[in-house]
């Protein structure tokens, strides 16, 4: 597609403090105060055009992807619009420059994930690492040079300070670790607060990293229909028999014929039997019955056409040894 032709091209180009400020292209034309982007058919205009263009444009938030729009962001309603990397947020009560505020996406795809950062392995200081005592992880290599280039303009000083990246990427959430990403193959990514850094080693340095598409993935994942669910199993909270076996099935429909072996008594032992109902009722027999010469039973037939539903459970168990006992446990469903 020409827009993720595009949008990585760019992004390749992230390491350049010249993108820093990102030039009209060809691509974008300006109309009224708006600067529109034919890849997506949306525009930005005003504080959030003028806060994308000072700090990163293209490379760092990616393409926008909404207009701006009404949101419940953390239970209060705000201005917001997305880009393919990151949401901007309009906080009109706060001075410049905090008046433009950035998602917290990184935490927001764990969570969305259902991972929580907080069980990922921390490090401790690594020599040519920056160690970040907050969360407990290093930044290292490729991705600390990916994550110093860029940052929020705070003090109008050339180059970026460490509280300027941290304004724009916020701490790591992780150490690096491999991962499958949406294309199906894995990566070396490092998750932190407001974005994910990949590495990509068929690019050559300095485009061996690139920004995950964070803003893209977690509004696909709002907008994908919930997953079916699959209905619970009836016959799941069933034990196992003890010393025995049931056919068909450990749960059948009533109406059904069932069989079932007992095994584990000594020769010939005099056993007796029970049948215990789900409501906890009691039917069972005044006499013991010879087991066999074997110290087994087997295809014990009965049939379930009256019994109710629920959970029913059949005992035997020696008369001279209560040790040895077997337990045929069953479900009757509802027809």
């Amino acid at each position: 597609m020409v827009q993720a032709r595009l949008s990585k091209l760019i992004l390749l180009m992230f390491a350049v403090a010249a993108m820093l400020v990102v030039a009209p292209s060809g691509n974008a034309y300006a109309q009224t105060g708006q600067r529109c982007f034919a890849e997506t058919n949306q525009c930005i205009e005003g504080r959030i055009r003028e806060f994308w263009e000072q700090n990163g444009g293209l490379p760092v938030f990616g393409l926008p992807v909404t207009p701006l729009q009404v949101e419940t962001i953390e239970n209060r309603q705000l201005q917001v619009q997305w880009f393919e990397r990151n949401r901007l947020e309009l906080h009109p009560e706060n001075a410049r420059p905090y008046d433009v505020l950035l998602g917290r996406l990184g935490a927001d795809r764990l969570a969305q994930q259902g991972r929580d950062p907080f069980t990922f392995p921390k490090s401790g200081p690594q020599n040519g690492c920056r160690f970040f005592q907050e969360t407990g992880h290093n930044v290292c290599g490729d991705i600390l040079k990916a994550w110093r280039a860029s940052g929020l303009e705070f003090d109008r000083k050339k180059g970026k300070s460490e509280a300027e990246n941290l304004a724009l990427f916020g701490l790591p959430l992780s150490d690096p670790q491999v991962e499958t990403l949406s294309d199906g193959k894995q990566y070396t990514v490092q998750w932190f607060e407001r974005a994910r850094f990949e590495l990509h080693p068929e690019n050559q340095p300095p485009y061996n990293v690139l920004l995950g598409l964070l803003g893209n993935e977690i509004r696909a994942a709002k907008a994908a229909p919930p997953a079916p669910s699959t209905p619970p199993d009836p016959c799941a909270d069933v034990h196992d028999p003890v010393n025995g076996r049931i056919r068909p099935a450990k749960c059948v429909k009533a109406g059904t014929t069932m069989s079932m072996d007992v095994y584990g008594f000594a020769p010939n032992d005099q056993v007796g039997y029970w049948l215990t109902a789900p409501d906890g009722s009691v039917f069972g027999t005044r006499r013991t019955y010879s087991i066999g010469p074997d110290g087994q039973a087997t295809d014990l037939r009965f049939d379930t056409t009256d019994m109710e539903p629920g959970q029913w459970f059949w005992v035997f168990q020696s008369s001279t040894d209560s040790s040895k006992t077997a337990i045929i446990y069953f479900k009757i469903l509802a027809p």
